[in-house]
């Protein structure tokens, strides 16, 4: 999987990725951590969106 080369897209994202995690490791775990509990808290309100209109068809 990792000997096929890459194209440029994801260099420049790799490397960007790896400069923050360099430069603010604690910073740039608190937005990924953010980023995923925004994920969680999306899919937990459209599960409950969800239930509630498949309850209110019964």
């Amino acid at each position: 999987m990792w000997s096929r080369p890459r194209g440029l897209l994801f260099w420049i994202v790799f490397v960007s990725l790896l400069f923050l995690i360099a430069i603010a490791p604690v910073q740039t775990a608190q937005a990924v951590i953010a980023v995923l509990d925004g994920v969680t808290a999306f899919f937990t309100g459209l599960k409950t969106f969800v239930e509630t209109l498949s309850s209110s068809t019964h």
